[in-house]
């Protein structure tokens, strides 16, 4: 913005110092030409006044040494006519075009007195010529070829000073523009990167108020903004998990009170119309559970965010071997894939890797790693599920593939959206938070989780985590 603004501001000068330039270049051509043309007239009427005497005497020889003795002087012509007679001194030619019109004007009686303006950039001559004689008739004319070399060069002299001044003046105030400029914009780019700031971190800031009267008004505006929508994402979140934890106390108590009616019943209790209110419990318990986690993990990452938080050790957390992880991961739910018919495999390579080492939370790959796992068993039923990694030069990646229906592109977009779920396995058990919670603790903890599939081919989940490597100990200590 800086520099446009500069370049409209710079135009607008140039054609400013263009015009001034122009203006006071004929004015010093004016003046200067004014000068000349009083000079010569001045001489030409002395000339005008010898030829007078020298025709009513009839000696020429004064006047010729007159008009040499000027022509030596001034460098310019003279040519003075005297009925049939002409007496030439200077450079000036009496066959040139110019000069047999002038001839020919005074013997009308029409004088030449003016001179054009001088133009210090040609070379041209310019003539005067002055009829005289008497009331009755032309006796004669002098017709002068004027040298304007001197006045070109004094006119070049004051232009140059005039063009160093304007452009002088012009740079200062560019100059001046680029102070008001930067004193403006200043604040617009901290505005902007605040802004951003906002936006990246969800974090009040404090802005400096600089500038003008009406962006210092807006800095302290966006100032009580982003702070109220700190506080209001923060209430948010607190409302969300304070929610989520005192629903348990009625969903624990309807549970209890299920189960007394049960007992009170006995064999006259509806066993579907039981099963159902327990399994919409689970439902909701498993729901309050999955929001907790996903608030507890989306607060983690506003605080990172707010803080600007780098992965380094005490974000990073433990150092934690990926392949031990993985091989008790699948240990740990062996038995559930074979109830449900799946077959959950870990790749060879997973425990062959001897510094498969990742900086993270052990709980949050715990929780990732399980809700991964679930999230298989529960949309690729009775398929094989395959658990590997792949080291990479600062990341490890855990891959989870199943080989389920899979997902298409469209679908994959939104997979990690809270409580998303796709349009063909809304009739199964689920609350839509799985992906969510695993996408939000892979970024707490500097990584990522990509997913992709084709239909029909199976979903494949990749998580990627910072790796722990003897570089990253030395960059650590440093």
């Amino acid at each position: 913005m800086r520099l446009r603004v500069l370049g409209i501001l710079g135009t607008l000068l140039l054609a400013i110092v263009a015009i001034a330039s122009a203006m006071l270049l004929q004015s010093v051509s004016r003046d200067a030409t004014a000068d000349l043309q009083l000079n010569r007239i001045s001489a030409l009427n002395r000339f005008v006044q010898l030829a007078t005497h020298a025709d009513l005497n009839s000696d020429m020889s004064l006047l010729q040494l007159e008009m040499d003795t000027y022509s030596d002087l001034y460098g310019e012509g003279l040519l003075i006519n005297l009925g049939q007679r002409q007496l030439v001194s200077g450079s000036i030619d009496p066959q040139d075009p110019e000069v047999a019109q002038a001839v020919r004007n005074a013997e009308l009686n029409l004088g030449l007195l003016q001179l054009p303006p001088i133009d210090p950039f040609s070379d041209a001559t310019a003539l005067l010529s002055q009829p005289f004689g008497n009331s009755a008739q032309v006796l004669g004319s002098v017709t002068m070829q004027v040298n304007l070399e001197t006045a070109r060069t004094k006119v070049l002299e004051k232009s140059s000073v005039l063009w160093l001044m304007v452009i002088s003046l012009g740079a200062g105030l560019l100059l001046l523009a680029d102070r008001l400029t930067s004193w403006v914009l200043r604040p617009v780019h901290r505005l902007n990167d605040a802004v951003n700031d906002i936006a990246q971190h969800q974090a009040p800031v404090h802005l400096e108020e600089q500038g003008p009267p009406e962006l210092r008004q807006l800095s302290r505006s966006l100032s009580r903004m982003a702070q109220t929508m700190a506080e209001s994402l923060d209430q948010q979140q607190q409302l969300i998990a304070e929610t989520s934890h005192q629903l348990r106390n009625p969903v624990a108590a309807l549970r209890l009170r299920v189960d007394l009616l049960k007992m009170r019943l006995g064999e006259q209790a509806d066993p579907a119309g039981v099963h159902a209110v327990e399994r919409e419990l689970d439902r909701v318990e498993t729901l309050l559970d999955g929001v907790m986690r996903l608030a507890s993990a989306e607060h983690r990452l506003t605080e990172q965010r707010a803080g600007d938080a780098l992965p380094d050790a005490a974000v990073r957390g433990q150092q934690i071997d990926v392949g031990q992880m993985l091989a008790e991961e699948v240990e740990r739910q062996s038995e559930a894939a074979r109830l449900l018919g799946n077959q959950l495999v870990l790749d060879a390579s997973a425990t062959s890797e001897p510094e498969a080492i990742a900086w993270c939370n052990g709980f949050d790959l715990q929780q990732m790693l399980a809700e991964l796992v679930e999230n298989a068993f529960k949309y690729a039923p009775g398929s094989s599920i395959v658990m590997g990694l792949e080291l990479h030069q600062r990341t490890i990646e855990i891959q989870i593939q199943d080989h389920g229906p899979g997902m298409s592109a469209a679908e994959l977009e939104n997979a990690a959206d809270r409580f998303w779920r796709a349009e063909q396995v809304r009739h199964r058990p689920g609350t839509g938070l799985g992906l969510a919670i695993v996408d939000r603790l892979a970024r707490v903890n500097a990584g990522g989780l990509t997913l992709e599939s084709s239909p029909g081919q199976g979903l494949k989940a990749t998580i990627s985590l910072p790796r722990h490597t003897k570089e990253s100990e030395v960059h650590d200590e440093s």
